[in-house]
């Protein structure tokens, strides 16, 4: 669950088994705002703050990636993280040094 910046409406992100990941309104219901075409099983999702523009940012873990996409706008992913061990779980939090 994440804040939608432009509306400040609550959006839920969520996958199934066709690949991709779903973005909804857990308030409103319906269809789903957006749709990200992932290509390939996901293992887990996290959403988090860019740390640079505050901006939402949703994790997808597969296989051994991780890819970051714009929750709110969709498109390619902007980062993908090779970790080259098979990726089960993901997890978010501020780093102590930083706050980041």
């Amino acid at each position: 669950v994440f804040e939608d910046p432009a509306t400040g409406a609550l959006r839920l992100a969520c996958s199934s088994d066709d690949w991709k990941v779903r973005v909804f309104d857990p308030v409103a219901g319906g269809e789903a705002l957006l749709v990200l075409e992932i290509g390939d099983e996901v293992n887990a999702l996290a959403v988090f703050k860019d740390p640079a523009t505050g901006a939402p940012r949703l994790a997808r873990a597969s296989g051994e990636k991780v890819l970051v996409f714009d929750p709110t706008a969709g498109g390619d992913a902007l980062l993908v993280v090779d970790t080259g061990h098979e990726v089960w779980a993901l997890a978010v939090f501020k780093e102590p040094a930083t706050g980041a």
